[in-house]
């Protein structure tokens, strides 16, 4: 999700790797080198990072109204090091909203990726009201730009982000049963994102899944190959260098579980044929899913390049997405979840298993790979594995991601935009920017990841 693809590149210059590439995991859980925490010492840590957190979410909210689009007009004023966007770049949304960064950070807008999982840990908070406003500040997106953006700068309006609002309406309704509001206006929306964005001609593909396209033009900043993979996320290995070339697992998947909610939204308003239509595009669509993406050999899920039509060779977290929407079958996810020694480390799950160079070669590293964990990523691997039944596995690795959360926490007073699985705190290998306070998803991580530990 390159929130920072128009930052200039010779930022990747100062390149300095942490590690070399690991060796796998053969059967066993890899063992942790670091000292295991006392359960109960380690709960009542996180409890109080928790409870900060809880104080945190107003003081992270923003807003794009006429007043703050006018105050974005001003060039940032000295000492703001964190501050990126360019300025008289702010889209209008109509109600505030939870920012990438939060109060601490840049990224002071609303991300299509990182929006979803800062719900998550607001309705665990109790803050339904944020939720909300974020529903309805993306519905506002597909309202006016046909796709939730990437983010609510103009500079994004070329592409949108791995589509997780239709999660978010899923997951608010069961909290607020009764927002009728809600779910009436989020039906047709989603449908129009699902349809014409995602399955639009830019995205579709001839095996009928859909990849990944930015609809700009190359720039002296970004080129369309790297602002495409933008749309999955920020820059990785796994897409083999030119994600338009692919279907992506993550994409896919969470139009799987977009168009779930679509068959739930009918359902819940009596429309037998459009329910009955939305359950036969999420079974076609994860059928397709593990036609192209599973390779039985392998027992794993793995990126496919629908025009050299083959699946490609990197191991990535991105295989426990079918698990998170429930597409794998019981012997599926158990041969997947035998890979989890791959990135299992001390101190979280590593994106990727090992290193991959040369796939962009204008980068010396990656940021979505080997040996970074991800915050968001843990909580899709924590939902996948305790859908198919594997707690105590979601518990053991959400203590390790927690216990470096919690002690960099206390040894820096910050949360992070990542952290490294292999050696601990937030010291990893640089791509363009070092990484960053930040609140957002890794809020969210703390607080859901949180939960999963201590279940």
């Amino acid at each position: 999700m390159n929130r920072r693809s128009f930052i200039a590149q010779a930022a990747a210059t100062s390149v300095a790797m942490v590690t070399g590439p690991n060796q796998r995991a053969s059967s066993a859980l890899a063992s942790s080198e670091a000292a295991s925490p006392d359960e109960g010492d380690l709960k009542a840590r996180w409890q109080k990072l928790d409870n900060e957190i809880r104080k945190w979410w107003d003081g992270d909210l923003a807003r794009a109204d006429e007043e703050a689009i006018i105050a974005d007009a001003e060039p940032p004023k000295p000492g703001d090091k964190w501050k990126y966007s360019t300025p008289k770049s702010l889209l209008f949304l109509p109600f505030p909203y939870t920012t990438g960064g939060g109060s601490v950070a840049s990224f002071p807008e609303i991300y299509g990726w990182d929006t979803a999982f800062s719900n998550l840990a607001l309705l665990e908070h109790d803050r339904a009201d944020i939720v909300r406003w974020n529903i309805l500040d993306q519905l506002s997106m597909i309202q006016r730009f046909g796709k939730v953006l990437n983010g609510n700068r103009t500079f994004y309006k070329t592409r949108g982000q791995t589509p997780l609002l239709g999660w978010s309406v899923e997951n608010y309704l069961k909290i607020r049963k009764d927002d009728d509001e809600i779910a009436m206006t989020a039906y047709p929306l989603l449908e129009r994102e699902y349809v014409e964005y995602w399955n639009g001609p830019a995205h579709s593909t001839p095996v009928g899944l859909s990849t990944c396209r930015d609809g700009g033009k190359d720039t002296d900043d970004t080129s369309l190959e790297l602002a495409s993979e933008a749309e999955a996320l920020d820059y990785t290995p796994i897409f083999g260098g030119e994600i338009r070339n692919c279907v992506p697992i993550l994409t896919n998947t969470a139009l799987v579980r977009q168009a779930n909610t679509l068959n739930a939204l009918a359902e819940r308003f009596g429309w037998k044929e459009k329910a009955a239509r939305w359950k036969k595009e999420a079974d076609d669509r994860a059928e397709r899913i593990n036609k192209y993406c599973w390779g039985e050999a392998e027992g794993f899920y793995f990126e496919y390049d629908y025009v050299k039509k083959t699946r490609l060779p990197y191991y990535s977290l991105d295989g426990f997405w079918p698990l998170w929407a429930g597409i794998a079958s019981k012997s599926q996810a158990k041969r997947v979840v035998d890979h989890l020694p791959l990135f299992d480390r001390p101190y979280g799950l590593t994106f990727t298993d090992k290193d991959y160079p040369g796939i962009h070669p204008q980068f010396k590293a990656l940021e979505w790979a080997y040996p970074e964990a991800w915050p968001p990523i843990q909580i899709i691997v924590g939902q996948a594995l305790a859908r198919y039944g594997y707690e105590d596995l979601e518990r053991s690795i959400s203590r390790k991601y927690i216990a470096n959360v919690v002690t960099t926490w206390e040894k820096t007073g910050q949360i992070w935009e990542r952290y490294n699985g292999v050696t601990g705190s937030h010291d990893v290998p640089v791509e363009r920017d070092p990484p960053q306070p930040l609140h957002g998803f890794s809020s969210a991580s703390a607080v859901v990841v949180g939960r999963m530990a201590f279940n």
